[in-house]
């Protein structure tokens, strides 16, 4: 989705019945059109006969309305919500693996407490901490934590929940 000056982003919720290929039609048309994915997480629902489908995209209202109106006639799909954030709950997810030893250990433990952020595991050399937040605030986890070295990240796509 181009690059103009009214872009935003949008995240997309969508049901689907819970059979294969429905992941497959919806990457598709968005590649077939030329629609750039910012994110995607998808997972079963209560309902095990659905999935739930969030796919975070950036464009104009027109571009996303196109997209709603396409993937609404795609197979399978039940439902299509375009969700803000002001009437949304937007989270991510993150696994942070950061080298560790003695002269570092104390500061990788204080910012990890000021995020609120769980150690999950701590060995010799490394440490894992988990921090779920905003894209704003995983991505300020994340610059203080890049002077330490960090050895691998795990980020989930945007999950968003009608308030």
């Amino acid at each position: 989705m181009g690059e103009e000056q009214n872009e935003k982003e949008y995240v997309l919720s969508i049901l689907a019945r819970n059979n294969p290929g429905v992941l497959l039609r919806i990457s598709g048309l968005f590649s077939r059109r030329c629609y750039n994915i910012l994110s995607i997480v998808a997972c079963q629902t209560e309902d095990t006969d659905y999935s739930r489908i969030l796919i975070v995209v950036s464009g104009d209202d027109r571009i996303v309305r196109q997209v709603d109106k396409q993937l609404s006639k795609l197979i399978d799909i039940e439902n299509v919500t375009v969700l803000n954030k002001e009437e949304a709950v937007v989270r991510e997810h993150l696994l942070l693996k950061v080298e560790r030893n003695m002269e570092n250990n104390e500061k990788l433990v204080q910012i990890a407490d000021v995020f609120h952020a769980n150690i999950l595991n701590v060995e010799k050399d490394s440490m894992i901490v988990e921090l779920t937040g905003d894209a704003t605030t995983i991505n300020s986890f994340i610059e203080l934590y890049n002077p330490y070295n960090i050895i691998k990240i795990l980020r989930t796509g945007s999950m968003a929940m009608v308030k």
